[in-house]
C-alpha cells in the first residue's frame, strides 16, 4: 500500500513568528520610548548651556502681537511671556513676569545705530538715580548678524558698559518674537502683576523715559 505523505508540523515557524514579532515590539518600544527626540519637545536643562552669541529660549505663555505702528497696542494688559534663557557666558537668566517684581526688558541689535545711541542714554538714566529702584532692566541681544558691525554682541556690551544682565536670544529670535518686537531699540515694561504696562520702539530721551516708565508702574 502506497505510504501517504508525512505532513510536517508548521511549529517551527510558528515559533519563530512569534519571536521575531516579540523583537519587533520591543525595537518599536524602544524608539518610542528612548529613541531620536524632536529637539522642539525637549524640555530645555536647568542647567547653564555653553557659551555663545546665540543661546537657546523657552518661552512660556502666549507671545504677543507685533506692536502696530499707530493706534491702540492690542497687549496691553495682557499677562507677558516669561523668558527662560541663557546670558552670552552660558548662564540662566529669565524674565518671570508675575514674580512680584516689575521689568523693562529692552531689545538690541548690536549692529542697530538707534540702540547704540539709546544704550549711553540708559546709562545716564541709571546715573540720574531717576529709575524706580525695584524696577528689573534685564537686555537682549537680538537679531545677531556677523557680517554687520559691532559683531560679536557680547563683546558691544562690554564695550558700550551696559550695566544689566543681558539674555542673549536664539537664532530663531524667539524672545523677540514672543514680546512682539516691531523695531530696535525695542522696550516692553510689565507691572509686578505681569501685565504688559507700555511698549515703545524707537530712541527715547531720558525725560520722556522717566515719564513712560513712572506712569507704566502707577498704573
Amino acid at each position: 500500500m502506497a505510504k501517504q505523505p508525512i505532513k510536517k508540523s508548521n511549529n517551527n515557524k510558528l515559533v519563530l513568528g512569534g519571536v521575531t514579532l516579540a523583537i519587533v515590539i520591543a525595537l518599536v518600544i524602544a524608539i518610542v520610548a528612548g529613541g531620536s527626540k524632536d529637539p522642539s519637545n525637549t524640555p530645555m536643562s536647568d542647567g547653564p548651556v555653553s557659551a555663545g552669541e546665540n543661546q537657546p529660549v523657552e518661552v512660556v505663555g502666549d507671545a504677543l502681537e507685533a506692536l502696530p505702528e499707530t493706534g491702540t497696542d492690542p497687549s496691553i494688559g495682557l499677562v507677558a511671556p516669561t523668558l527662560n534663557g541663557h546670558t552670552f557666558d552660558g548662564s540662566n537668566l529669565s524674565v518671570t513676569p508675575g514674580d512680584g517684581k516689575p521689568y523693562m526688558v529692552v531689545f538690541l541689535a548690536h549692529w542697530c545705530p538707534h540702540c547704540n545711541r539709546e544704550v549711553p542714554r540708559l546709562i545716564e538714566w541709571q546715573a540720574s538715580g531717576a529709575i524706580p529702584a525695584d524696577l528689573q532692566i534685564i537686555g537682549v541681544s537680538t537679531a545677531v548678524a556677523s557680517d554687520r558691525p559691532n559683531y560679536p554682541p557680547s563683546q558691544w556690551v562690554v564695550d558700550k558698559a551696559w550695566p544689566w544682565p543681558v539674555i542673549a536670544d536664539s537664532e530663531a529670535m524667539d524672545a523677540a518674537n514672543a514680546y512682539g518686537v516691531s523695531g530696535f531699540p525695542f522696550f516692553t515694561i510689565v507691572g509686578a502683576d505681569g501685565k504688559v504696562k507700555v511698549r515703545a520702539s524707537g530712541e527715547i530721551e531720558i525725560d520722556q523715559l522717566s515719564q513712560i516708565v513712572n506712569a507704566a508702574l502707577a498704573n
